[in-house]
């Protein structure tokens, strides 16, 4: 009786530093920081996942056409920002201060060029 309960302790810790070596990576896989919505190049705005060529110009465009944005609701009413869309940005979005974000790394896929990459 006495092996299996020491067998136990030992699925224990291991199952423990398993899940704890998995959280504290988490943070190495996802984004980091903000973007201010108000004063974001179309470049940074490009940043965001999901966030291509024609809405980031479509943000900065509807931002010189009516001014800055008051609220994050105000994206839903550039083309190509649903509120789906939003609410899986909105914690990367401001509507003050720094442009701080840093994009997630992903693995590149065999055989292609990251776009902003030079060969």
């Amino acid at each position: 009786m006495k092996g299996g309960f020491g067998m136990a302790k030992v699925r224990i810790v291991v199952l423990g530093t398993a899940l704890f070596l998995f959280v504290l990576g988490l943070g190495a896989y996802s984004a980091r920081g903000v973007i201010n919505v108000n004063t974001a190049t179309q470049e940074q705005l490009m940043m965001l996942p999901g966030i291509g060529e024609k809405t980031s110009k479509n943000i900065v465009a509807y931002r010189q056409a009516n001014g800055p944005f008051k609220s994050l609701d105000g994206l839903t009413k550039v083309k190509g920002i649903s509120k789906k869309k939003l609410d899986k940005l909105r914690q990367s979005l401001v509507l003050e201060g720094q442009n701080t974000y840093i994009p997630v790394e992903s693995p590149k896929a065999p055989g292609k060029t990251p776009p902003n990459s030079k060969q």
